[in-house]
């Protein structure tokens, strides 16, 4: 997948009143103030902290504004397909099949509404709406501000002890709201910020590098304190994913700041969490038997697959596993949930869906470095966005090893970046084009009339 060699990242529309409308032209403020005010209403979930916007039920009407906006708009243009159109079809075909075809047809509804229909809106709002640099980095903002007030609160939480308590034998920093609630999910959240932090720090300006860094503090605090071992694992094998990106020498400079930093970090840790970490590898816990259950989960998942080999449907494994076992627990990961759930099918689409997402972003980098405007800070900043985008999705699939996230809204906020992201580099595409034909007309005008003088 790749775009013509000659592309140029630079905004020639800001240059020039003359270039043909683009995708950015029709623009409209307000929709995108408003998708990112569903983005950081819906991270923080105000309707519940906020009595009068739950009352309202201001999630809901915004959404709802935003969904037929974004109708219209989208029925309204004759844009070209971008690449994620195809396999985004595909997957919601198949979790619809398996939502229809369900061994529980009230759960397998439920979650197919709720959380795909829903969730997926996400992804149509960035494609409607998130068209330009300005609104990408207006959207990218309220994501990151949702995840500073969330990180500030875990970081409040955690040095008050408020939310602290004891669980599964060590204490465990939990989340504010129900959606980060459990310290699983809570340091998977602060986990999801680091490729954000890491790639769009060298791009910021010194008030946005604050700000990130005080996410990273916020997300450091969260991903030890929640005792998670999902959260320890996802941090080093995506700590394994930066160090593999890099290039040359790079690689040996980010060893030797680990070497430094990792025995200091440790001898300032509590004990409980060195041994929850080093549980991971011991499977001796503290209290409670998570690693036992997780490993019985296992075998019950093999064994619904092996009884059911074209899937259960959305969401029906604990109903099945409960039939077949008297154990109702979910899978716990994601792979193991799109087995059970989706079978092969389920596994092929997913993982179609996935790697078109990144390499769809690794193209669009490819380009941007062989571009005359590499250096230039909107290239930059759209070039660590894609790497960014494409990190995130690695570390939720490395989370994804101990959790169940096929129906969450991880994969449509990266689809929906990644729409955004082609677009933009789309539009700048026509306009360079169009620049590169006005220079060359004029040239050729110019030469002409010299040409006639010269007679």
């Amino acid at each position: 997948m790749t775009f013509p060699a000659t592309r140029n990242y630079r905004s020639y529309s800001a240059k020039s009143s003359n270039t043909v409308p683009s995708h950015s032209a029709k623009e409209s403020k307000l929709l995108v103030f408003a998708t990112c005010a569903f983005i950081f209403a819906w991270y923080l979930q105000l309707g519940h902290r906020v009595g009068l916007l739950g009352a309202i039920r201001f999630e809901f009407l915004l959404g709802t504004f935003l969904i037929a906006c974004a109708a219209i708009r989208m029925l309204n243009e004759r844009l070209p397909a971008t690449p994620i159109k195809k396999p985004i079809m595909i997957f919601w075909g198949v979790l619809a099949f398996y939502t229809l075809f369900s061994y529980d047809h009230s759960q397998s509804w439920d979650v197919f509404y709720e959380r795909v229909v829903k969730f997926s809106m996400l992804a149509l709002f960035f494609a409607a709406f998130i068209r330009t640099q300005w609104a990408l980095k207006m959207a990218i903002g309220a994501f990151l501000l949702a995840m500073m007030k969330l990180g500030q609160e875990g970081f409040v939480g955690w040095l008050s002890g408020s939310m602290v308590w004891m669980n599964q034998g060590i204490p465990r920093l939990h989340g504010s709201t129900g959606l980060y609630a459990h310290p699983n999910s809570f340091s998977g959240m602060a986990v999801g910020c680091l490729p954000f932090i890491y790639y769009l720090f060298p791009v910021a300006n010194k008030l946005q590098k604050l700000a990130l860094a005080s996410l990273l503090v916020g997300c450091v605090i969260i991903i030890v304190f929640t005792g998670s071992r999902t959260g320890y694992v996802a941090t080093g094998l995506l700590i394994a994913y930066f160090w593999w990106e890099k290039k040359g020498t790079g690689k040996l400079k980010l060893l030797a700041m680990l070497a430094l930093i990792t025995p200091i970090a440790i001898s300032f840790l509590p004990a409980e969490y060195i041994g929850r970490f080093e549980s991971i590898f011991t499977l001796q816990e503290a209290q409670g038997s998570s690693a036992a259950t997780r490993i019985q989960i296992l075998k019950d998942a093999i064994a619904v697959f092996l009884s059911h080999p074209w899937g259960v449907g959305v969401s029906a494994f604990p109903s099945v596993r409960m039939e077949m076992f008297g154990r109702i627990q979910d899978t716990h990961n994601l792979y193991l949930e799109l087995l059970t759930n989706l079978s092969i099918p389920g596994v092929i689409a997913f993982g179609y869906f996935v790697t078109v997402i990144v390499r769809t972003n690794k193209a669009i980098q490819a380009n941007i470095v062989r571009s005359a405007d590499f250096t230039d800070g909107s290239s930059r900043f759209v070039y660590a966005c894609s790497r960014a985008v494409v990190a995130f999705l690695f570390a939720r699939l490395f989370l994804g090893m101990f959790g169940m996230d096929t129906y969450e809204i991880y994969w449509w906020f990266a689809a929906g970046i990644t729409i955004s992201l082609w677009r933009i580099s789309e539009d700048n595409y026509q306009a360079s084009r169009d620049s590169t034909n006005r220079r060359s007309a004029y040239y050729l005008g110019k030469r002409q009339v010299t040409n006639t003088h010269s007679l």
